[in-house]
């Protein structure tokens, strides 16, 4: 396949790495592969528009002052400058700002006249009473692989008596396969009007899956009055928000009636700024009703009067304009032919990068034969006419089930590799590909699963998929740093993961310890026991052990009580920031002052009894932890100068938990009926129990990788007391097989009764050494190789009868509770 690879291919590459270098210096390290989510801006776009604003005085573009006048010849060169990009003139089609391609959606479904006897006529229940008897019922119709936002249209035609439905590609090339009419003669004339008006949407390209739709569609359905057995006009609305981002359109050869985009997918930035591309012949099929600031010729407050203006631009853009983001779009387009010295060279090589990538995944298998992925494409990389620079795919074990997406997310992030997850606001491409029923949708919601979040298997079934596309400063490096982390996350050591996974799911038997050929101490004839106890005052700083620790209505008393939140009232943790954890807290035995200490820096010292340092009283303060609003009262000035100077960011705050904040579990025990329970500043459970028989198997599966050269020196060194470190459990229990604390219903520990609430799903902050605060792919790459599907390590636990106090001490008996 490289070998396929053109000398102009090889040429634009040196030129786009040679670029990325002086434009794109944030990269370095960074391999992004979300275009289709947002492009990237260049260096020389911003350096250009901030001299541009320094060196300008720009005034409301509603004045006639010179700065103001200034402002109005900017936006119409703009509008200009974007018309050429499609090859048209403002002959041809009118720019209308928006706040971006939803936005431009959302006004043209607002603004379409379906039923030309109803929307031009002020008497809209008389006329529509007569237009049901005498007119067939106008209609919206959409291709099923549409983003969301073309979707929701439909909301806004039901509650205009306008029919809707769907359409397969197969649908409209049987509907177009039909002879019709010719809108064409009566187009431009507005006295000549038939009853109703019609609208088809389709996206130059598929956001899901990069499949290119045939442009000649427009002109087919344009001149076809009875398409999807609908008589009357029919518009063409084209979605190119996700073509845009490598191509262009030549307005030219093709006429929508309407196309839609965000100028962020083009070239980075601004990203609060649309448009909305109307043809001009077609400027009679909207009507607008609202009018806002600039909109008007003349308007009365004392009288139902007023007169819209001519221009069809002016007449939609309500309120002052966007135009500093305006100018930023002039740059974007010189920006864009300065890095990439051809647009059409850059879609070309960004279609070839893909292609690529698409053939490597075909191609992988497992060492028994079966694929690494599945890929959801109709089209097979043979054009670019056809297939965008988008690869949709799921990856598989060697079993053939189905990893999930979010794993394999985080698994990315340990190679600083950056792509998108999910359904991509597109729910049709996501039945169809994932072959999901209307049913299991509803269900997979009635199960807790919504968009956006990382439920990414039900049933053993994806939820979503995995994309990553290429943009006009994409290079063959970003290709190689993606097929080498899937290489080694799930190609090359599969058969140390196959071994340590049969190892833990059949609990560790004898005959599996031999198979692995790993060395595990038993611990069968030994009695369960409590040989650890933590606790972490400040969240996701340093933790400390202890021979016993306190119980209390929300976990271990003083565990998680502190935290450190931002300007927006955010908890910080160590994904963000992983100096956090070089932060040692501690407290007197009186509880009477919190320490915080640092590596160069005095200790803070927190006076608890009196309220701060200075003997003043705490300020209540609200914050968030993993989306709750947590009440909390805030440590002082003195601590927030402290950890400015520490961490070396503004805005930062310690705060403390109040004993009366209301935060509770949301996890359900196997008793549903149980009030869910106190909760610290603790993610997610009271208490976090992990085995030694589990961790001793993990520190095998990395010896194991080590051995096969799948990590470095450096995460072979990992003692069993650092790993402990970075997945900061509270209680440590001798177990007597890897992963038995998974299946535990209830257990006792010394005098108290636990329920557990479920396992503890890991992500990439269990990669970062406790001691130094860097980064590694260990443990969570091992971790997944053992495990799968959500790696989890540890269960989170409540305590029962959480009224009385008492103690927890190492040494304590740990036995499992029937229940009855």
């Amino acid at each position: 396949m490289e070998k396929e690879l053109t000398e102009d291919f090889w040429s634009h590459d040196k030129h786009l790495e040679a670029a990325r270098k002086i434009h794109f210096k944030r990269l370095n390290g960074v391999t992004y592969l979300d275009h289709a989510g947002a492009t990237l801006y260049s260096e020389c776009q911003l350096t250009k528009l901030f001299q541009d604003l320094s060196t300008s005085v720009l005034g409301n573009p509603h004045s006639r002052s010179p700065s103001s006048t200034r402002s109005t010849e900017i936006v119409e060169e703009v509008r200009n400058r974007v018309l050429s990009h499609f090859n048209v003139s403002s002959d041809d089609y009118a720019v209308i700002f928006t706040g971006n391609c939803t936005a431009a959606l959302k006004l043209l479904s607002e603004s379409f006249i379906f039923r030309p006897d109803i929307d031009l006529d002020n008497e809209c229940l008389l006329s529509k009473t007569v237009a049901s008897t005498k007119s067939s019922q106008p209609a919206f119709v959409y291709l099923i692989d549409n983003h969301t936002s073309v979707v929701g249209i439909r909301e806004v035609v039901k509650s205009r008596d306008v029919s809707f439905r769907h359409a397969t590609e197969k649908d409209v090339d049987s509907f177009t396969s039909f002879p019709g009419g010719n809108r064409h003669e009566t187009l431009g004339r507005e006295d000549i009007l038939p009853d109703t008006n019609n609208l088809f949407a389709f996206p130059a390209q598929s956001n899901f899956s990069g499949q290119r739709y045939p442009l000649s569609w427009i002109k087919k359905v344009q001149g076809h009055s009875g398409f999807a057995s609908h008589e009357g006009n029919w518009c063409v609305l084209l979605d190119a928000a996700s073509y845009l981002t490598t191509s262009t359109i030549d307005l030219k050869q093709y006429h929508p009636d309407f196309v839609t985009l965000s100028f962020y997918k083009i070239f980075g930035y601004p990203t609060g700024l649309g448009a909305l591309l109307v043809r001009t012949s077609s400027a009679h099929f909207l009507k607008k009703n609202y009018f806002g600031g600039g909109t008007v010729e003349a308007s009365l407050s004392t009288e139902d009067f007023h007169v819209k203006r001519n221009d069809l631009s002016h007449r939609f853009e309500d309120g002052t304009l966007p135009f500093l983001e305006i100018l930023a779009v002039k740059h974007g387009f010189d920006s864009l032919l300065q890095v990439t010295g051809s647009l059409i060279r850059a879609s070309a090589h960004a279609y070839d990068l893909a292609r690529y990538v698409y053939s490597r995944l075909s191609s992988w298998h497992y060492a028994n034969g079966r694929p690494l992925a599945v890929l959801y494409h109709n089209e097979k990389f043979t054009s670019c006419l056809t297939q965008g620079p988008i690869v949709n795919f799921n990856i598989l074990n060697s079993d053939g089930n189905f990893i999930g997406f979010a794993i394999v997310e985080k698994l990315a992030q340990l190679y600083n590799i950056h792509f998108r997850t999910g359904c991509f606001c597109n729910m049709g491409a996501c039945e169809q590909y994932l072959s999901l029923t209307a049913v299991q949708v509803k269900n997979n919601l009635k199960a807790g699963h919504v968009c956006g979040d990382d439920v990414d298997l039900v049933d053993g079934r994806p939820t979503g998929s995995i994309r990553i596309s290429f943009g006009y400063c994409s290079t063959f490096g970003d290709v190689q740093r993606f097929l080498r982390f899937v290489s080694e996350s799930f190609l090359e050591h599969n058969h140390i993961g196959e071994l340590s996974a049969n190892m833990a799911n059949s609990g560790g038997e004898e005959e599996n310890h031999m198979n692995t050929q790993v060395s595990l101490r038993t611990v069968n004839d030994e009695v369960r026991s409590l040989v650890g106890i933590r606790i972490y005052l400040v969240k996701s700083c340093g933790g400390f052990a202890l021979t016993e620790g306190e119980v209390g209505q929300r976990g271990l008393v003083n565990d998680r009580r502190w935290m450190i939140i931002n300007s927006t009232g955010s908890c910080i943790s160590q994904k963000r920031e992983p100096k956090l954890c070089l932060i040692q807290p501690s407290i007197d035995k009186d509880q009477k002052w919190l320490t915080l200490s640092y590596p160069g820096f005095n200790d803070l010292r927190v006076d608890l009894q009196n309220g701060s340092h200075e003997g003043g009283s705490f300020q209540l303060c609200h914050g968030k932890v993993c989306g709750d609003r947590v009440v909390g009262s805030d440590c002082g000035e003195e601590a927030a100068e402290w950890l400015t100077a520490v961490l070396d960011k503004e805005d930062l705050r310690l705060v403390q938990q109040t004993a009366d904040d209301e935060r509770t579990t949301s996890h359900k025990s196997a008793d549903d009926e149980m009030q869910p329970g106190k909760l610290s500043l603790a993610n997610e459970g009271q208490y976090l129990l992990i085995g030694t028989e589990s961790l001793r198997l993990l520190l095998s599966q990395m010896r194991m990788r080590f051995e096969n050269g799948g990590h470095t020196d450096e995460d072979q060194c990992m003692s069993e007391e650092e790993l402990i470190e970075r997945f900061r459990p509270n209680l440590i229990v001798r177990t007597h097989k890897p992963f038995e604390e998974d299946n535990w219903t209830r257990l006792r520990i010394g005098a108290h009764t636990f329920v557990n609430e479920g396992l503890c799903t890991r992500c990439q902050m269990i990669c970062i050494s406790q001691k130094t605060g860097q980064r590694s792919k260990e443990p969570l790459i091992s971790l997944f190789s053992l495990r799968g599907k959500k790696s989890t390590f540890g269960i989170l636990l409540r305590r029962l009868d959480d009224s009385n106090a008492g103690l927890l001490s190492t040494g304590d008996f740990v036995s499992l509770v029937a229940e009855n």
